[in-house]
């Protein structure tokens, strides 16, 4: 049976030395901890001479302290009897070999880390260990932890001051965190503030609440008489009412799923507006928020936004009608963006591969296409010419999917990579692109869905930072329709020669980024001197860069705009010039 386990607090009553040598004191000690619901108590089991040398001050109060082996075996009989786990603090090797058959786990105090040959002998058993850390340095731990784990056993970190009675300042229970990240077992706290002050009840609780999953506390019978170990010890009804608030805080802290409890089911069913229809829907429309208003209805349906957002109608939906789930079609749009890849270049070969401060210009563009919630998957488009193998190494080392065609028809690798993941909906970038406009590509695509365009993009980008959203059945259209021009780079070559045959939008982003006189693509070995020194500017922190601090930058810096602003317009301008919607903007 595991002791240590994370879904119930494990208390611990420590006993320690009230006892005082007394036999029948220890039994009543234990049968008050078993009334206060203890599920444990631990003993300290010793001699005086393992424990000291003979001329150490308290090497009397030790040897006064002692029981005989007969008398443990009793104690420790009686306490299972009544239910309760039994651990001990053994001290030495004799002491511990003698009972080590009949207890249920042992507890190793903070001045045997180092004892190696204690260590070893427990480390033999498969008993379950309680090791204080109490005072250790980390090397210390780790060598006691290499030693203990030769025998697969439980093993628990103990964390507390040994203060009597602590300082607040001194208990640090952030400390247990870091120990739980670096060894990743169990933590208990033992904390020994005194036993008359209102936070020994409170810091359990606390403890527990940063991760401990083991509450040992000092118990005896009357703190007021002032025996052994009295400092930090609770009475009887302290410790019963320190196990109540655990057992309540256990409550609180709850569950770690994120799954809605039946409760707050009941509250989101009560309280939470639900979708209504401002007019009529025909069946087969693309659903979005302005279509409804939001309310409490008598219907407890409860659909969120996210659910039906971008879907379509399954049905009719008359004006009025509460949203349910009936209502949306099951098929939902996937996005999938499309990169075609190859490195031929007239001029700056395998471009996306050049390095930005050691990543390729291909990673720091995928970096920034992942940080948007509406593309479901990267798929590149790599050409078969010999040459682009560099593409598939690439994919196969980051776990990307990836689809190879011929080297002229980009446009039908861009289709194919589309259908290898189900998408109906193509995000299109090209990879020497380092610095997208990332942040407004979910409002692209959500503008794309919920008007059900064909072709989507946002224009006046600085040259670079721009993208496109199309549809696979457009795309395919393109490709059936088209020339082997428009089947080449010029991928959306066709719907801009044939805009009344498609839907189309053009998104405006902010003001401040309709600069298309910037260039951010890496084209030429002077668009990569740029792109480097923006990086090394503004890409410290390894983040994804803001468009609009890039401009900024730029502004700042005009020998560095001036240094690539004559490199001739390429393909990625035939919008500008020949879109009729941008003539008169």
């Amino acid at each position: 049976m595991q002791l240590f386990s994370s879904k119930r607090v494990l208390v611990i009553a420590e006993m320690a030395n009230s006892h005082e040598g007394d036999l029948e004191r220890a039994k009543t000690i234990t049968e008050a901890a078993v009334k206060a619901g203890a599920n444990a108590i631990k003993y300290q089991k010793f001699t005086a001479d393992e424990l000291a040398e003979r001329d150490h001050e308290n090497y009397k109060l030790y040897k006064r302290l002692e029981m005989s082996e007969k008398k443990w075996l009793e104690l420790i009989r009686f306490a299972k009897k009544t239910g309760l786990r039994v651990f001990v603090d053994v001290f030495g090797t004799k002491s511990a070999q003698s009972i080590l058959h009949v207890v249920d786990g042992i507890k190793i105090h903070s001045a045997d880390m180092t004892n190696p040959t204690l260590l070893r002998l427990l480390a033999g058993y498969d008993k379950p260990i309680l090791l204080s850390t109490a005072g250790c340095y980390l090397n210390e731990i780790d060598e006691a932890l290499k030693v203990l784990r030769s025998k697969p056993k439980e093993i628990a970190l103990m964390h507390g001051f040994q203060g009597y009675p602590t300082d607040i300042s001194d208990i640090n229970l952030n400390r247990m965190k870091k120990l739980y990240e670096k060894y990743g077992l169990p933590i208990g706290i033992m904390d020994h503030v005194s036993g008359d002050s209102k936070l020994s009840v409170i810091i359990p609780l606390l403890g527990i609440s940063a991760g401990a999953t083991i509450v040992e506390k000092h118990i005896t019978l009357n703190r007021g008489l002032r025996g052994l170990d009295y400092y930090s010890a609770l009475n009887p009804d302290e410790f019963a009412d320190m196990v109540s608030k655990i057992r309540d805080t256990e409550k609180v802290l709850g569950s770690n799923k994120l799954d809605l409890p039946p409760n707050e089911i009941s509250y989101r069913l009560a309280h939470k507006k639900n979708p209504i229809a401002r007019r009529k829907i025909r069946k087969g429309a693309i659903l979005n928020e302005s279509l409804f208003e939001f309310k409490r209805t008598k219907v407890k349906n409860s659909v969120s936004l996210y659910e039906f957002r971008g879907k379509k109608a399954a049905v009719d939906i008359p004006k009025g009608t509460t949203l349910a789930k009936q209502m949306i079609s099951k098929k939902s749009h996937r996005v999938a963006a499309v990169i075609a890849c190859r490195v031929h270049s007239s001029r700056l070969f395998a471009k996306q591969m050049q390095l930005i401060d050691g990543k390729p210009i291909i990673e720091h563009m995928l970096n920034q296409l992942k940080t948007s919630k509406l593309i479901d998957e990267i798929v590149l488009a790599i050409s078969a010419k010999p040459g682009n193998e560099v593409f598939v190494e690439y994919a196969h080392e980051r776990g990307i999917k990836f689809v190879i065609g011929d080297d002229t028809d980009v446009l039908n690798r861009l289709i194919n990579g589309a259908k290898y993941v189900n998408a109906d909906i193509i995000f299109r970038i090209t990879p020497e692109n380092p610095y997208v406009y990332w942040e407004g590509i979910d409002d692209v695509i959500r503008k794309h869905v919920s008007g059900n365009y064909d072709f989507s993009d946002c224009y006046d980008l600085p040259l670079g930072s721009g993208y496109e959203v199309v549809n696979l059945d457009a795309f395919e259209r393109s490709h059936r329709e088209g020339s082997k021009r428009h089947r080449s780079e010029l991928c959306s070559l066709y719907i801009n020669e044939n805009q009344e045959k498609f839907k189309i939008q053009h998104v405006r982003p902010p003001k401040q980024l309709q600069r298309p006189e910037l260039r951010l693509t890496v084209d030429t070995p002077e668009d990569l001197v740029v792109a480097r020194t923006i990086y090394d500017e503004l890409g410290k922190n390894g983040k994804p860069i803001r468009l609009a601090a890039i401009v900024k930058f730029l502004d700042k810096n005009q020998t560095l705009i001036k240094m690539n602003s004559n490199v001739p317009l390429g393909v990625s301008r035939i919008w500008i010039k020949n879109d009729p919607l941008r003539k008169n903007r």
